[in-house]
Parts: structure tokens; sequence; C-alpha cells
């Protein structure tokens, strides 16, 4: 009987394990879709809980701010262990994948529980609080979402990819967490005007949340898949803990994500549990608080949105940098009234548009960092790193929880009083209005020391040469390979679909042992085009589908992809896709598929090209097996509409055995056959050239 990991892990088998493609937009968003998952409950155990015990539940802030306080620390040490054992995780479901499955219930299952307190005495509320939290936190949260986030850098190691899926993913974290923190508590109360019972009413929305939950975790769990792969990466397969750890501390990038991780939580916590008592005890209307976070998450949505336009051309560091100046002038406009409503909104939304740069790239930061450190030492640590990151967010959380929960205990507030003293009034005054600016320095000074932005493609550039060239370069780098032979050999293979042409490549790549050029021109050409790497699928759905196990997705008349810059016409892409081809067969030659490569490399030297074609019985027989079930019909209208494509630019017929050095039919010759046969061919030629 099968697993259910072996039954839902269906979607894996035949997918591109090129570490730095162009990653679907339905994994993509599949992935991000699972941040707002965690953050559903995230949220409810941080900001809203503390209002739940305290106002609901009746513990007090001091209590409750211990509770966070002493947990923190098991949590800590529970983000390290779960690190580690991450990194040592060989599951043939992946290293990350198979815990989000593992996790997925039992996280829904203790936030439920959490929200489910008994009858009991003062004594016994603090106790079940403190148990079920950390069940919740330190145990649960923390196994699910480590491996979440280390998934996002073993997805890709393109930077843009991982920097696009980053800024998805904030996008739908912060659209929940708004929709969680304005409406999540009028929910509760229409819930309890109904049944009648406020704390069934927490009960029943947070059963709903965890469901919901669920089923987005398992879809990320099915559609994702791990391409980096580690264990080629570093120079052991289980780097020895206190090794991990000393590589880890030592890498001032990740110290300098850590560092606005941790103050960013801080000022997450602050504003996000204060909110509610500042409306409520200064303000004096408690309903305030929804348009005041919503204007505030509006407008971090919006400056997240411009993040991929801005972040090419100014860098992270920069644009942290002028975020946290918006930040501090947004709290210094408000100090001129602190009343004013209208002032309270024009300072959420500054604040808004001053978080977008961080909260748009806070997980590309610890995976550029994670690059860095295997550049600088030879070790890749996804699991200690991210979990050490967590560790990070969740000491600012359980710290700041714990001291807002101090001061507002020692400055005699009472959740269950309506009327707060002065002393009270001062103390959320304070944390609402002034701490916020020491936050915003802080992470000025520490964005003000990240330097990665520039030295980050070099180090790229090296990091895979010392690799020996094993993983595929980054699109916007032309890889650097040896050549063939002392000639620069080039391959162009022209191919019926069905006839194992990308096989017969590949063949050809691993014994001439250099690389097949496919996906690598679609992504230089969308960089040379000025296109964002959001554009690339787009290009990708116009040139063709750049992976043959994909479905079909091409279209050669339009003008120009939908989407694509209205100057980037079809003849631009093919001029610039063809001076691609012209620059890697000079600097780095190879083994081109498609791509009307015999036509752009016919008459240089040392250039070589093959059309490899099969009988129809054959291609049926591969449709069923390698083109997953695609009838032979369906593989002949892809070559009646790629014969449309080569025909148009190139003015010849795509299988017209004149414009070829040799035209094999693999199903008489098989496909070890065919890459015999051609090889045999080039050889004779090159000795006949000596």
């Amino acid at each position: 009987m099968k697993s259910v990991a072996e039954v839902l892990n269906y979607k894996q088998k035949g997918k591109d394990m090129d570490e730095f493609i162009v990653v679907p937009l339905s994994e993509k968003l599949a992935y991000c879709f699972g941040d707002p998952a965690l953050t559903l409950m995230y949220t409810m155990t941080s900001t809203l809980l503390i209002y739940f015990y305290t106002n609901v539940v009746g513990i007090s802030a001091g209590a409750v701010g211990m509770i966070m306080l002493i947990s923190r620390v098991f949590d800590g040490f529970s983000d390290v262990l779960m690190g580690t054992i991450i990194d040592r995780t060989h599951s043939k479901y992946g290293k990350a994948r198979i815990w989000i499955l593992r996790l997925a219930v039992p996280y829904a299952l203790a936030a439920i529980v959490l929200f489910t307190m008994p009858g009991l005495g003062p004594i016994g509320k603090v106790v079940y609080a403190f148990v079920t939290y950390n069940i919740m936190n330190t145990v649960v949260y923390t196994a699910i979402s480590q491996p979440f986030h280390a998934l996002g850098s073993l997805m890709s190691r393109d930077r843009r990819q991982r920097d696009t899926i980053c800024n998805i993913r904030m996008v739908l974290s912060i659209t929940a967490s708004m929709i969680i923190t304005a409406f999540t508590l009028p929910l509760i109360n229409i819930v309890a005007d109904m049944i009648g019972n406020t704390q069934a009413a927490w009960i029943t929305v947070t059963a709903v949340y965890a469901v919901i939950s669920v089923f987005v975790l398992v879809n990320t769990y099915m559609t994702c898949t791990e391409r980096v792969q580690t264990a080629q990466k570093s120079k052991e397969e289980d780097v020895p803990f206190w090794t991990a750890l000393k590589a880890t501390v030592t890498n001032r990038y990740f110290l300098i994500a850590l560092g606005l991780m941790l103050f960013y939580t801080v000022y997450q916590i602050i504003i996000g549990t204060d909110l509610t008592y500042y409306c409520q005890y200064v303000l004096g209307n408690v309903n305030l608080v929804t348009p005041l976070s919503a204007s505030e998450k509006i407008a971090t949505i919006v400056g997240i949105a411009m993040i991929p336009k801005l972040l090419p051309k100014y860098g992270k560091r920069k644009l942290i940098c002028a975020g946290c100046l918006l930040g501090i002038a947004g709290q210094l406009i408000f100090l001129l009234n602190a009343t004013s409503v209208s002032l309270g909104m024009l300072t959420c939304i500054m604040r808004g548009f001053g978080i977008a740069p961080f909260y748009g790239v806070q997980y590309s930061l610890p995976s550029d960092a994670i690059e860095y450190g295997q550049w600088k030492t030879g070790y890749r640590i996804e699991g200690l790193m991210f979990s050490s990151m967590s560790m990070g967010q969740k000491a600012g959380s359980g710290f700041t929880s714990a001291i807002m929960g101090a001061v507002l205990s020692w400055a005699a507030f009472d959740g269950l009083k309506e009327v707060q003293p002065a002393s009270a009034i001062r103390a959320i005054s304070v944390f609402y209005l002034y701490v916020p600016i020491a936050i915003w320095a802080v992470m000025f000074l520490l964005a003000a020391c990240y330097k990665l932005d520039k030295q980050y493609d070099q180090m790229m550039k090296e990091l895979i040469a010392r690799e020996g060239g094993e993983a595929e370069a980054p699109a916007e780098e032309i890889p650097n390979i040896v050549a063939i032979s002392e000639n620069k050999i080039n391959i162009a293979i022209g191919r019926l679909y069905g006839a194992s042409g990308r096989k017969i490549a590949e063949g050809l790549a691993e014994a001439l042992k250099c690389r097949v050029y496919d996906r690598q021109i679609i992504c230089l050409l969308a960089e040379k085009l000025g296109m964002e790497s959001q554009d690339m699928d787009k290009v990708v759905k116009y040139l063709d589908s750049y992976n043959e196990n994909e479905a079909f997705a091409f279209s050669p008349y339009a003008y120009p992809a939908a989407g694509v810059a209205e100057d980037v016409t079809d003849m631009r892409m093919f001029e610039e896709q063809t001076k691609i081809i012209q620059t890697l067969a000079k600097q780095a030659p190879g083994v081109f598929l498609g791509r009307c490569a015999n036509f752009v490399l016919g008459g240089q030297p040392h250039s070589y090209s093959f059309f490899v074609y099969a009988d129809d019985a054959y291609r049926e027989k591969e449709g069923k097996e390698y083109y997953k079930g695609q009838t032979l019909n369906e593989l002949k209208l892809r070559d009646i509409q790629r014969n449309e494509y080569y025909e148009r630019f190139t003015g010849m017929k795509r299988d017209d055995p004149k414009h070829y050095d040799m035209v094999v039919n693999v199903s008489k010759t098989g496909v070890d056959g065919a890459v015999k046969m051609i090889l045999d061919y080039v050889e004779q030629k090159e000795n006949g050239n000596k």
C-alpha cells in the first residue's frame, strides 16, 4: 500500500530539476499561498492571542507576558533543533517538503486546542495556556514553518526567481495578516452573538482557519519542487552541528538579515498589539483598528508590488534604508497631534510604504546569505540558517510581548476594565508613538551595513565555477564552459516532437561534456529585452514550452506575447535570440535544441546540424510515456505550429534534409544509436578538418 506521501507526490515526476530554472507561475503561487496558511495561525497566536488571554479568558497581562517569555526560550532551542533535522533529512520527497505534509494536520489541531480554554481557576488557566502555547508554537509551528521557509531557497538558485517568489509570498502574507487583524474580531463577535458564547466563537473561527490552512499546505507539498541539490554543494553531506553553527554565526549577511528580522518582529508585535489598545483607550474608538490597520497593510501591499521594478536599479540596501527613513518621518508627523485620526491614518500609510522594501525581500535575504556562506566557507546550510532566522523572529515576538505585558501590568493596566488609569494610557502611548522610531533607526543602521548587492553576481559566478559547472548558470550570466575540443564545436538539433530530440541532445552533451541550450536562451533573451522576472513565463509561452514535459503553449503569431512590453515584437525577439545563440556558440559551445539554431549557426566553422525523426508508432509510444499521455495527433499539431514559426523567420522548411548535415530515424537507431551516429560523424568531420 502506498504512503500518503507517495500518493500526493505524483506531480513531482518529470519535473525539471534545473537549479536556475524559471519557476512556473503555478508553482510559485502554490508555495506563496502556503505563507497565508501559516500567517493565519501565527497572527492568531501572536497579536490576537494576547487580547484573547487578557480580555476573554481574564489572565493578567503580566502572566501572559511571562508565559510568552519563558516559552520563547524553549522555542529558540526547538528552532535550532528543527533546522538541524532539516539539514540531515534525505527523504526521496525532499528535505523540506516532506515535513510540510507531516505537520499540516497537527498544526491545525494544535491551533484549535490553544483557544479551547476549559473552565479552570486562575492558576489552572495559566498552566493550560503555557502548555498549549508551547505545543502550538514551540513544537508544531516550528516544525512546519522551518521547512516551509527553507523550501523557498530550494526551489531555485536564481536570485531573481527567489526575489519574485518572496515578493508574491509577502503580498499574500500581508493580505492574510490584514484580513485576520482587521476582520477576525468582528467575525468572532458576530459568531458569538449567533451562538451566545464568546469563547466558543473563538474556537469556531480558529477551526475554520485551521481547515483552510491544511488544504493549502498540502497543495504546497504536492506542487512545489526542490531543485537545489544541497548534498552536492557542501563539503560533506551531513555538516557537523558545531561546524554548521560556526559557519552560520560568522556569516555577516546572515547576521544582518537576522537583526532586521528581529527588529521588524518587535515593530510588528508592538504595532499589532498596541494599536487595539491605542484606538480603544487613547482615540476612544476601538472600531478605528480596522481602517488604520487596513490602510497600513494596503500601503505595504502597494509598496511590495513596486519592489520588482525598483530592486534591479537600487538594490536591497538602498530601498530598505529609504523605507526606514520614511517610517521615521511618519511617526514624527503623528507626534504633531497624537489624537488626530487623519494624522494617524497618514502615519499608517507612510509606515506601510516604509516597511514594504524589507517586507518584500525578508526571506530572500537569508537565501542570499546562504549563497554567501557557501561561497565563503564551502558549507551550504539552509535548515539551520532559516531556523535561526525564525528563532530571532520568535525571540523578538516573545521578549516584546513579555516586556509589553510587564510594563502594562506595572502601569496598572486591566483589560477587563473599560477605563484605564493615566499610567496605563502613558504606557500605551509610549509603545505606539516613540518606540517605533527607535526600531526604524536600528533597522536603518543594519541595512546600511548590507553590501552584498554589488558583489552578488561575481560571487555566484565564482561559486558556479567552483562547483565545476554541475549546475546551470544564472540566466543573467553566459555560462563559462570549457570548449569541447581545441575547436569550438556546436551542434544544432532539430526534431519532430516525440522523436526523443531532447534525450539525444542530453546524450550528446553528456558525451561532449557541455550543455544543452534551450531554456537558457529564453532567460537570456528576457534579460536582454529588459523584462522583469515575472515576464519570463510569458516569454516561455511565446517562444514555445521550454520543457517538453509541460503542456504546449505556443502562439507563433502573437504581436507580442500577452503582457510583454509593447515594443518587444516577435521579430525583435527572434533577432535578439539569434544574437544570443551566436554569442553562446562563440564563448560557450554546446548542443542547441530547436530555436532555429541550424539556421542561425549555418555556415559557421565547427558547427553541425542534425534533424531527428521517428515513425508514428515510436512517437505514439513517446507521447504516452514522455509527454504525459499526449496523443500522436497532439504531437503532430505541435509540429505544425513549430513549422509555421520556423518557416516564418527562416524562409525554409524545418524538415527539409538539405538544411542539415544528417537526418536520423530514431525509430531505427534508438536514442543511443542516434547519439553514437552523430558523434561519429562529427569526429570524422573534425579529423578531416585538421
